[in-house]
């Protein structure tokens, strides 16, 4: 007989005890006896799920729709660069998110990070339609003003 039995889930930790009992059915010529051995059973490390996040444009803050990423068990992230931040315009650009799990005792953190685009942005320009002017009458700023 097993103790704990098979199928128990041992708590995370190093040195903890299996023990066996051995009963024979031959009593007359055996004696029961016991063993015991330490095991360590590691921390979990959770999944992470992060989708790689459409590209959005220069000057769009990062959000809860680049910032996604989920986990097996529960935690929370903590994501760099944090949510707010304006990224430069640039390819394969790194977002870092790091997780803490709620049951720290038997799940490790992990840090995971993903990549997104950030491409550059269109300026509008505001250009009113310039009075018309007289033929030799030379451009000014009356009709050059665009912003």
């Amino acid at each position: 007989m097993y103790s704990p039995a098979a199928g128990a889930i041992l708590p995370a930790g190093a040195g903890q005890t299996l023990s066996v009992t051995f009963t024979p059915t031959d009593n007359a010529n055996y004696n029961s006896t016991n063993a015991t051995v330490a095991i360590t059973v590691l921390k979990a490390v959770p999944t992470i799920t992060w989708p790689v996040p459409a590209a959005i444009t220069y000057f769009s803050p990062l959000g809860a729709t680049q910032l996604n990423a989920t986990a097996s068990v529960p935690g929370t992230f903590v994501y760099t660069p944090a949510a707010g931040t304006v990224l430069s315009a640039g390819a394969a650009q790194t977002l870092s998110a790091t997780f803490t799990p709620t049951d720290s005792a038997n799940y490790a953190g992990t840090t995971t990070t993903v990549s997104i685009t950030v491409t550059k942005a269109t300026p509008a320009i505001t250009w009113p339609t310039p009075t018309g002017i007289t033929y030799g009458a030379a451009l000014s700023s009356a009709q050059l003003n665009a912003t």
